[in-house]
């Protein structure tokens, strides 16, 4: 999200204008916290289910203000002196454990602070603290939860989920294909378990398998390097391409027709932008099952997450003259359109002061 804002603020300002994306859950927080941070790639794989209780325990505001005082502390003096160095002209927030040190990075230059929410219905209450910042949300349901927490309806505004403004470039899929050291001819399913390969993929690659439909699949392995070894150790009966973490996924996307993993927000948001149809194959308990719910009443996407969904639902997908498939594509573009980035960046600069170019 934030290189997605990055360019979109760039292309709107010119090269004179300087963005500076910092993290600081990586580079200032204490032990404890560095500690919870490397833990949640081995939770999300290996115990999912462990993850719904925690969310809503950390939903509350006596969890949220221990882990502020315990595990994030630290972060605001971090946040300042980052701030101070840098001397923006605008803050933007993109993480629901930043608000408070975002707003102390701001207020030790003077500069504004607005807040990008990136949970795509379901706002977790750590999106909004401190109160009394502007929010841009991805979308109607996301704004729909802010106001009911609280939030002001002048605060809230939608603008869309920002991802890479690259994945709206429109070229045939089988000459991307053809690039990419991809078949052209064959339809190409993009299968991920997001950043940290979780999500039960295997039991998607073994279904997609079982299928037998022609078709050939990226696997976006992500820091799942098990996955990644497993997948290019076993004899698949369909061309199985897989890669490991990839800072700029963006060339695969395009070229796929199918995507098939997690409801994740990036994931969901960057498919739409890019004209995929959607599988949903997994969601996190909290945002990511809301995410999933949306996706399919909104007929942006299917849900396959019980054995042998996936198996039944592809050839439904990929045959007769892919009308499902294109039914999907219009439904993600109507529900999520694109220009998400640039909508931000626009609201991003003048909330700054800064004239775009």
């Amino acid at each position: 999200m934030a290189a997605a804002l990055r360019a979109a603020l760039l292309s709107q300002a010119g090269p004179g204008l300087r963005v500076e994306i910092a993290d600081p859950l990586r580079c200032g927080a204490l032990p404890q916290a560095s500690l919870v941070l490397r833990g949640y790639g081995p939770l999300v794989r290996r115990a999912p289910a462990a993850w719904g209780p925690l969310f809503v325990a950390f939903s509350r505001p006596a969890a949220g203000a221990l882990l502020e005082r315990f595990l994030l502390s630290g972060l605001r003096t971090a946040m300042v002196r980052r701030s101070r160095l840098s001397r923006p002209r605008v803050v933007v927030n993109l993480h629901p454990l930043l608000g408070p040190g975002a707003l102390a990075a701001a207020r030790a230059v003077g500069a504004p602070l607005i807040t990008v929410v990136t949970d795509l219905t379901l706002v977790h209450p750590g999106w909004l603290s401190p109160r009394g910042i502007p929010l841009l949300t991805p979308s109607d349901e996301a704004t729909t939860s802010c106001l009911s927490q609280g939030v002001p309806a002048a605060l809230v505004e939608t603008t869309g989920l920002p991802v890479d403004p690259g994945l709206e470039r429109t070229r045939p899929r089988p000459s991307l294909r053809g690039d990419l050291g991809l078949d052209p001819e064959l339809p190409c399913l993009l299968v991920s378990g997001g950043a940290e390969g979780a999500g039960g993929v295997e039991r998607v690659l073994r279904e997609v398998e079982e299928s037998q439909v022609p078709c050939q699949v990226a696997l976006l392995c992500g820091r799942n390097r098990r996955l990644l070894r497993w997948a290019s150790g076993r004899r698949w009966r369909m061309p199985v391409h897989a890669f490991p973490f990839m800072e700029d996924p963006g060339p695969l996307i395009l070229s796929a027709d199918l995507y098939l993993g997690k409801a994740g927000p990036t994931a969901i948001g960057e498919a739409a932008c890019a004209g995929l149809g959607m599988i949903l194959t997994s969601a996190l308990m909290g945002q990511e099952q809301a995410n999933l719910e949306w996706a399919v009443q909104r007929g942006m996407a299917l849900a396959a997450v019980r054995p042998g969904e996936v198996a039944r639902i592809i050839p439904e997908v990929l045959g007769a003259g892919r009308a499902v498939l294109e039914r999907l594509r219009l439904s993600a573009r109507r529900e999520m359109p694109p220009g998400a980035a640039a909508r931000a960046a626009a609201r991003i600069l003048d909330l700054g002061g800064i004239s775009p170019r």
